[in-house]
């Protein structure tokens, strides 16, 4: 079939006149190509036509004075090449009523109230076209149909260039928008827009606004120079920007508010005029991997938002960081913040903070304040300040800080603060390390404090302080300086090598208290200055090149470790060795031949990490390393699975420790994982670090660590690794004394006691216990502590104690029994084997009985295969199923030590991971993968997560995952594998074609139903009681009532965040162990108060549902 062309000019023979003869003389599909020329018509498009500028022609301008220009009602019609002027305040100059109408290279003008307007039932394509100068806006969309805008410009519109209303559905890429006189593109109404490597510039409105119920996915867009705010997001719709940048706005880059919840990926938010971030107005926004640089405020939270900020990273902000107040709350995950001369983060007016694993390095300015009736939970906090306050609370402001480190700052507590400080770290400090002023009260638990100007610990008047199992020494004043008339207790404690006195006291004071301390000032040791001659010296040994310590540094740590004599003795001659031959190179003498570069041999838990930093500390202060720092890897963080790669790894590994310690952990699994099948990539690391040694002999100690008879065959596996490794220090398994010497060091550091029929309990466990080549040592002393701690939990939550010395105290009850510990009850031939401590706990868990009962008789019918030498491969293998809450990552975890209790597996390890991060580009690609996680995971469990991201991938990747799945999982014994997702999605994607080759891996599936009532309120009671509050008893029934009616939404997180609340209530039911009642006054609360009855509002202080 022939298709019907038709010419369009004004000068040429045969030819339409004008645009509306031929599309009145045209037929569907045909082709109307236009000569150049100026053609003053309005067209109304009614048939299936394309229309098409003359190739080579001068311009094609369609033009009208009022009214469409063109109006679109056919099924489908193109433009192409065409300039199209007209519209009027009440029309556009294109108007796409119904169909799809293609706009192909156009140039739209004109005095329309907007370019071009889809709605009805049209849909817009338009593609490298142009709207300049529109006198309203450029692009309005309220069309449900797939309209897109792809590599187009839009130009100087008066309005707002790109306008997504009503149900509009809008898809824009790799367009530019300049100069808008209102939004750059602005969605409203139940509209959608996704929008990609797209650039906006110069807007004099927001440049992206997202409002009523408008959504948007964003990715790749960059805006640039706007005269108020680059994004305004109070959509209620899924908003979603990635990889967005957004610079030089006039005001905030982006403002979030309404409730909003948008989620920000790998943005960069730089040089605003204002704040970069705002978030208010009740708005539940979460960050992920974002920059924000040049700010004046990096981000503020207020308004009662909800902020969930991960990976984020403040550069040179002027005033602070990050703000939080008005009651928000902000949970940051990895906050990076550096270069900036304001506060790094301040939280006020009674907003709330969590702050986990995170860096701040400010300035001159205070690193992190809490005011105004404040809160924050700080773990693994760094700090560095040139000038300011590490950490400042005052007005009221509350926080506790675990494992934190604060460098050349103090911290300072002011009127009506509190903070517990614990295992955390207070150096160098240019005033006090830390200081308590009026109406303050700190508690520091397992810290070390040194190296400050001023005081350890300056304690003011009308501050109140406790002090236990910490090492305050090297301040240039007092250890502990106190001027106030509040309670003070300082116990437990190392406090020496002070410029002033071990603990100064100011004035008279009945309730300070000292006990239990060690060390001394400066003075005390060291006594009145003599004159002594020169030829004093020679009288004894020259010790000045031998390894000493005064009572700091890395040194005095190795001293104060327990036990390990002889490793101690072979380091320190180590030390020697390395001074002297410093000392001979100073002299000028020749260097013996030495190797640097060691052996640790030994089971695990026996203290070889932590050797290995002393070691290179050491070396570090001799000057012999530049950093010392230690560098801590495994087989999987030097090995690829590509060739070529593995070379690469290693070295970006290597070059990390250069300055310090390579340490490298179960060295041995480097060469012995080929097992005769591919290339060998573990020795391919083994030559690169050879000849890596060899290039940086004298930058860097490499450490190779792992169980002694496997460490001699690595020795023996390459000719020239003997040499380099010249030196083994062999590390004992710990004597009984020593593992209980560990555990009581754990007991006091965290306010516990130990009756002596506990040490006589631990003495007999450790006796009994097993010391295969596969004991903890270590880490089977902190295991049993951490038992220890939960078995006290329930025992007193079983009985409530009547003394609150109770809560701190351990008894033998406590002390778990070891494996094959137990006698044989009474016709059992002696044949009975005792329950694993983690089968136990497994056994005592809330709720889940049926899970609970079916993973027991698996464990039992697994050992009895195990010791008939029975294949047990597959059998492992299980499915969970359940809401989120519902325990299984928990169960997992104590399923995979059972599994390692009974022999089953190595390590019981848990490695876990998300199906959606399987690549799977290609098959092979999964398999591969699958391949490397399944080498990790060996000895342990592989923790599969079916998360909504995997179900939205294609059907082909979905496929290739399972198959690679099934292929790792045959025949594997040493990785125990459970699949865990929400029912009945997980059932249904094992019974789908693509899963049920997986599911045939499995054992047993595994449904996880909701807590009850009483369930949820048991896991509240135990949250409570281990935390040391003491519960009335018509408390338990209230909760159990109040969860029947209103049941967590997060299952056991939703408990236990419904008691966090409680305690923090300060209810008069819930009260921490120490707060009695008066018992002269049964009926009184303590506060003058009638106790909560049945129905009273004594849970209304925890908000209602949990």
């Amino acid at each position: 079939m022939t298709r019907q062309v038709l010419l369009v000019s004004r000068d040429r023979p045969g030819a339409y006149q004008s645009l509306g003869d031929a599309l009145r003389a045209a037929a569907d599909g045909a082709l109307i190509t236009v000569a150049g020329g100026t053609y003053e018509e309005a067209l109304v498009i009614t048939r299936l036509v394309t229309i098409a500028a003359e190739s080579g022609t001068s311009e094609v301008l369609i033009r009208v004075n009022s009214g469409s220009a063109v109006v679109i009602d056919a099924e489908a019609v193109k433009l192409s090449g065409l300039t199209i002027s007209g519209g009027d305040d009440d029309t556009a100059a294109v108007e796409i009523r119904r169909g799809e109408a293609a706009l192909d290279a156009c140039r739209i003008t004109g005095a329309g109230w907007t370019a071009i307007l889809a709605w009805h039932q049209g849909t817009l394509a338009a593609r490298d076209c142009r709207i300049d100068e529109a006198p309203g806006a450029g692009i309005v969309v309220t069309s449900a149909g797939g309209n897109t805008v792809e590599k187009t410009v839009v130009k100087a519109a008066r309005s707002s260039a790109i306008v997504v209303a009503e149900g509009g559905r809008l898809s824009v890429r790799d367009s530019v928008i300049e100069q808008a006189g209102g939004n750059g593109i602005c969605v409203n109404g139940q509209g959608g827009v996704q929008i990609k490597d797209t650039a906006i510039s110069a807007s004099g409105k927001p440049a992206l606004v997202v409002e009523q119920n408008g959504a948007a996915a964003v990715s790749g867009l960059t805006v640039t120079d706007s005269a108020s705010v680059d994004a305004y997001l109070t959509g209620k719709g899924r908003i979603t920007l990635t990889g967005c940048r957004f610079s030089g706005a006039g005001a905030e880059a982006v403002h979030i508010a309404g409730g909003a919840s948008p989620q920000l990926k790998a943005c960069t938010l730089a040089a605003p005029g204002g704040t970069a971030l705002r978030i208010t107005g009740k708005s539940r926004p979460r960050l992920e991997n974002c920059e924000i640089t040049q700010a004046s405020v990096g981000v503020v939270v207020d308004g009662a938002s909800t902020a969930d900020l991960r990976h984020l990273a403040v550069r040179e902000a002027a005033e602070a960081a990050v703000l939080v107040t008005e009651g928000s709350t902000a949970e940051l995950e990895h906050l990076r913040v550096a270069e900036g001369a304001g506060t790094g983060l301040r939280v006020e007016g009674a907003a709330k903070v969590a702050l986990r694993d995170s860096e701040i390095v400010t300035d001159r300015a205070n690193a992190v304040v809490l005011a105004e009736k404040s809160t924050g939970t700080f773990q693994e906090l760094r700090v560095r300040t040139s000038g300011g306050t590490g950490l400042a609370l005052t007005d009221g402001g509350a926080a506790e800080v675990v494992s934190a480190r604060l460098q050349g700052c103090e911290v300072l507590v002011g009127k009506d603060a509190t903070l517990t400080l614990r295992d955390s770290e207070v150096a160098g400090s240019g005033t006090d390390a830390i200081r308590v002023t009026g109406g303050g009260s700190v508690s520091a638990v397992g810290c070390r404090v040194h190296s400050a100007r001023g005081h350890g610990v300056n304690i003011q008047a009308s501050a109140r302080a406790e002090v236990s199992n910490c090492v305050i020494f090297d301040n240039a004043g007092d250890g502990v300086r106190t001027n106030t008339e509040e309670p003070v207790r300082v116990r437990d404690c190392e406090v020496r090598d002070n410029g002033g006195q071990q603990v100064h006291q100011l004035r008279d004071n009945p309730l300070f208290s000292a006990s239990n301390l060690t060390g001394g000032d400066r003075k005390s040791k060291s006594g009145p200055k003599s004159k002594r001659r020169p030829e004093d010296r020679s009288e004894g040994p020259d010790t000045s090149e031998t390894a000493q310590h005064t009572g700091t540094g890395p040194l005095a740590e190795l001293d104060a470790l327990v036990g390990l004599e002889s490793v101690k003795q072979e380091v320190t001659g180590l030390i020697n060795l390395n001074k002297m031959a410093q000392r001979r190179e100073e002299m000028g003498l020749p260097m013996p031949p030495m190797s640097r570069h060691l052996v640790f041999a030994g089971p695990p838990g026996t203290g070889k990490t932590t050797v290995a930093r002393l070691y290179g500390a050491v070396l570090a202060e001799l000057g012999i390393l530049s950093k010392g720092h230690i560098v801590e890897v495994a087989r999987a963080d030097l090995v690829a699975q590509y060739i070529g790669a593995t070379a690469i790894k290693t070295t970006e590994v290597f070059t990390k420790a250069i300055g310090g310690v390579l340490f490298i952990d179960e060295a041995y699994t480097l060469t012995s994982q080929a097992k005769g099948s591919g290339p060998d990539f573990g020795q391919e690391a083994v030559e690169t670090l050879m000849k890596l040694m060899e290039d940086h002999r004298d930058e860097i100690v490499v450490i190779v660590a792992g169980y002694s008879e496997q460490m001699d065959q690595f020795l023996s596996s390459n000719p020239g690794m003997a040499s380099r490794f010249s030196r083994t220090v062999e590390f004992p398994n710990y004597s009984v004394e020593e593992l209980v010497t560990i555990v009581r060091g754990l007991c006091g550091k965290h306010y516990y006691e130990l009756t002596d029929s506990a040490l006589d309990a631990l003495t007999s466990y450790f006796e009994r216990t097993p010391k295969g080549p596969t004991f903890g040592n270590g880490r089977v002393a902190r295991q049993l502590f951490e038992s220890m701690i939960n078995r006290q939990a329930s025992r007193l939550a079983a009985n409530p104690p009547t003394a609150d010395s109770e809560f701190t105290r351990l008894s033998a009850d406590d002390v778990e029994k070891p494996s094959g510990a137990e006698s044989a009850a009474p016709g059992s031939g002696g044949n009975r084997r005792p329950e694993p401590r983690s089968s136990r706990r497994l056994a005592n868990l809330v709720g889940l009985e049926a899970v609970r009962t079916s993973l027991l008789e698996r464990l039992a019918g697994l050992a009895e295969l195990h010791r008939q030498g029975q294949p047990v491969a597959g059998l492992m293998n299980v499915v969970f199923a359940g809401r989120q809450g519902s325990g299984r990552s928990a169960v997992a975890g104590l399923y995979a030590r059972c599994l390692a209790e009974h022999g089953l597996l190595a390590t019981g390890a848990v490695h876990r991971q998300a199906l959606s991060a399987f690549p799977a580009r290609w098959r092979e690609q999964a398999g591969a993968f699958a391949a490397a996680l399944f080498e990790e995971a060996a000895g342990g469990l592989l923790l599969l997560e079916l998360d909504q991201a995997f179900l939205a991938r294609p059907e082909s990747e979905r496929s290739a995952v399972m198959s690679s799945l099934r292929a790792a999982t045959d025949g594997n014994a040493e990785v125990a594998l459970v699949l865990f997702g929400e029912d009945p999605t997980l059932a249904e994607v094992l019974n789908a074609r693509a899963g049920s080759e997986l599911a045939a891996c499995f054992a047993e599936y595994l449904p996880f139903v909701d807590y009850s009532g009483a369930e949820a309120a048991e896991l509240s009671l135990r949250y409570l009681t281990a935390r040391g509050f003491t519960v009335d008893d018509h408390v338990r029934d209230s909760l159990a009532e109040h969860f029947t009616d209103s049941p967590p939404p997060a299952g056991a997180y939703g408990a236990h965040q419904f008691a966090a609340r409680l305690a923090a209530s300060d209810s008069p039911a819930i009260r921490p162990s120490g707060a009695r009642r008066d018992a002269d006054a049964p009926e009184s609360s303590g506060t003058g108060q009638r106790p909560p009855e049945e129905g009273s509002p004594a849970l209304a202080g925890a908000g209602a549902g949990a």
